[in-house]
């Protein structure tokens, strides 16, 4: 007797090739068959006639490192039929930490990765999506010399070196740059290129938030590329993007530079999202020199003798009131409610009375203690689309959240809930691809490009992550203004072997786990 038979789906593997009409088996956590068994029994059995049987999807770029911590369910994930997220990107992750710069106060500050998923297994924790877990850069760096603006001496390069390659060892799955933030973007080219050689030793992926993904795009674009090329690490483009207006219609100049760089044997490969906005902090548009130390520096300076420097840099964004429209508050981190979900023109000129747009985002930052997040409506459709009709997996940059708007704080932004949903959704709207391949790059794609062997496929064997969905009504129901929405169209959602999401309704099932990367080391 089987565990489970999902029955009567067009079953779509994975791979790309083409569906077939047929039953799928699961025992034990894992995939028994593919076929028709009509006359098998089964503990249970889940109708999927007129819907389509895929893979588990795979959000290609994720942020859940601790979401677990705020909210079990992952929901606006899961409603998405995503099983699986390759999160502690963009430079960020629990861990690792020399034992002395351990955060006091912070148990999930963690000195390893072994360490990280010990108290998540023995703390009673749970989580519905199963994670796959980077090893942040910026966190190594700061766990080693701090958040300082200098090479790091020869002892803190071997000790960066020495935790890196411990958690490897332990089942990272490589390391992630996040070169537009601090600690990252003090980094220099040797630093990375020596931890990147780290990271080819153990079939890893450095997947990277590039120092621009604006107006030194191509600089940003070389460099990474560059160190794939010295050292023969898998580089990756995280949420490829053209975020500023001045370098808008150059998506197929970017994309050349890449296939550009394949044809010379670089291990290159990327994600998106499919949203026209971007989603960060405030402090991002700050000089890099005030945040040495952390995001709080940025309100000693703005109170100290450089605020003018500040302003400069703020005030190159923010010129106008057309400018000003583009930056929308998501969350004030509980400092100041009443501007959340106001753009920074409302801001200023109806709750500070000013035009002086650079002097509102000052004030922004001075009054959250510069962690204001906010939502950048930056990018073109036209570029989005073209890089969406490349060869690109699809990640959401966001967090495993709760479809409960009283149980998440400010305003998140849609791709949070609607990443992947949304992918299918333009799919329709613009025949990006068919069907299979969108499908091959929510699963198969994402699964190969991090080096996870034993899902993204529908095969007999592998571990029973399965989404069955509607490819004719999954859509996001998020926006901006009512982000905390869950997505239309998924029926089932296996994690695996057991029932997470059934006849698109939540079951109390919490099967996810921090999976290990098994293999060369």
């Amino acid at each position: 007797m089987e565990d489970l038979i999902i029955r009567g789906g067009l079953v779509i593997d994975g791979s790309g090739a083409a569906g077939i009409r047929a039953d799928v088996a699961v025992r034990d956590g894992r995939i028994t068959g593919i076929g028709d068994y009509a006359g098998t029994a089964a503990k249970r059995t889940l109708n999927a006639e007129g819907m389509t049987v895929s893979p588990g999807f795979i959000d290609a770029h994720a942020h859940s490192d601790t979401a677990f911590l705020a909210d079990s369910s992952g929901a606006s994930k899961l409603y998405q039929g995503i099983t699986t997220e390759i999160s502690g990107n963009c430079g960020s992750s629990p861990f690792p930490c020399l034992p002395e710069r351990l955060r006091e106060g912070d148990p999930w500050h963690c000195a390893s990765f072994d360490a990280f998923v010990s108290r998540f297994e023995d703390s009673g924790c749970s989580m519905a999506t199963n994670q796959v877990m980077l090893v942040g850069h910026g966190s190594l760096r700061a766990g080693v010399m701090g958040y300082e603006d200098r090479r790091p001496e020869a002892e803190e390069m071997e000790q960066m070196k020495a935790l890196l390659r411990r958690d490897l060892r332990d089942g990272a799955w490589g390391m992630s740059l996040g070169l537009e933030y601090a600690p990252g973007f003090f980094a220099e080219a040797d630093e990375m290129r020596e931890l990147a050689e780290i990271v080819r030793e153990f079939d890893g992926l450095l997947p990277c938030h590039m120092r621009s993904e604006g107006l030194k795009i191509g600089d940003a674009l070389r460099e990474l590329l560059g160190i794939g090329r010295e050292t023969g690490a898998h580089v990756h483009v995280s949420h490829l993007k053209l975020d500023n207006y001045r370098v808008h219609g150059r998506a197929k100049e970017v994309w050349e530079t890449i296939e550009q760089a394949r044809r010379e044997g670089v291990h290159v490969t990327a994600d998106l999202y499919p949203y026209t906005a971007s989603g960060t902090t405030l402090s991002i548009r700050c000089p890099n020199w005030c945040l040495e130390g952390g995001d709080e520096m940025v309100e000693k300076h703005l109170r100290g003798s450089r605020r003018d420097e500040i302003l400069a840099s703020l005030r190159a964004h923010y010129f106008s009131a057309e400018r000003a429209e583009t930056c929308l508050i998501s969350d004030d981190c509980g400092f100041w409610p009443e501007i959340v979900g106001k753009t920074l023109r409302e801001i200023a000129e109806e709750i500070l009375k000013t035009r002086d747009y650079a002097e509102a985002a000052a004030e922004i930052l001075t009054r959250t203690h510069g962690r204001a997040w906010c939502v950048f409506f930056v990018m073109s459709e036209e570029d989005m689309l073209y890089f969406l009709s490349r060869d690109t997996a699809i990640g959401s940059d966001g967090r495993a959240l709760s479809g409960d708007p009283r149980r998440v704080p400010g305003r998140p932004h849609p791709r949070n809930y609607g990443a992947i949903a949304e992918f299918f959704r333009l799919n329709r709207v613009h025949g990006i691809c068919s069907l299979e391949e969108a499908v091959r790059r929510v699963t198969s794609m994402p699964a190969g490009i991090v080096g996870l062997n034993d899902r993204g496929l529908l095969k007999p064997g592998l571990a029973a992550d399965i989404t069955v969905f509607d490819p004719r009504s999954i859509a996001p129901r998020a926006t901006y203004m009512d982000p905390v929405r869950l997505a239309a169209g998924v029926r089932h959602v296996i994690v695996d072997g057991r029932i997470a999401l059934e006849n698109g309704e939540q079951t109390g099932v919490r099967a996810g786990r921090f999976l290990r990367k098994t293999g060369k080391a």
